[in-house]
């Protein structure tokens, strides 16, 4: 009898170790399941960061072009009309009410699209469209003091040549955005 309760016994402690290994191995089965799934779960929202990045890096670099596009456009469509008024200026006719309010109208369609640059940037870009959008209205306050009667005769010639020089200074300006925005729209900055 000994020797089969020793059987017995033996088959018991044989079936307790593999109950016990089988639950160990149910138990590290899960816990593997466990932290694979917060693995994969951290490099699914990993992933989708960087997703959510390069869209976001798209969208700026497609608002940015727009936006640089719209200043460049605006600044093609007021530049001969400045050059006009600055060649009228210089014929000795002077500007009517009317034409300044008009002329306001079309600098401030150039004006606009500079100061929605601090939406969008970067820095260097908005403080070149800062600096041309300071130039523009340099130039129209300058167009003001030729209105109907104008200046007095002595004062004709040098405001003249104050109205040259900051002509001048918006093409400069605008070179200086073009070159920064170009910059910007080439290296991909963000």
């Amino acid at each position: 009898m000994d020797q089969e309760w020793a059987t017995v016994l033996t088959a018991g402690i044989g079936l307790v170790g593999a109950l016990g290994g089988s639950l160990l191995g149910a138990r590290a089965a899960i816990k593997g399941a466990r932290d694979a799934a917060v693995l994969a779960a951290g490099a699914a929202r990993q992933q989708l960061a960087v997703q959510a990045e390069m869209e976001h890096r798209h969208w700026l670099r497609q608002e940015r072009q727009k936006s640089y596009r719209e200043v460049l456009d605006a600044y093609a469509v007021l530049t001969p009309v400045i050059w006009e008024v600055h060649e009228s200026l210089h014929g000795g006719r002077m500007l009517e009410a009317s034409e300044l309010a008009d002329l306001s109208v079309r600098f401030d369609e150039l004006i606009s699209p500079c100061m929605r640059l601090n939406l969008i940037g970067p820095a260097r870009v908005t403080a070149s469209g800062e600096d041309l959008r300071r130039a523009l209205r340099d130039v129209f306050a300058i167009f003001q003091r030729f209105e109907a009667s104008g200046p007095p005769e002595e004062e004709l010639a040098p405001l003249l040549s104050e109205l040259r020089a900051a002509v001048e200074i918006i093409r400069s300006r605008y070179l200086e955005f073009m070159a920064a925005s170009q910059q910007v729209l080439l290296s991909g900055a963000g």
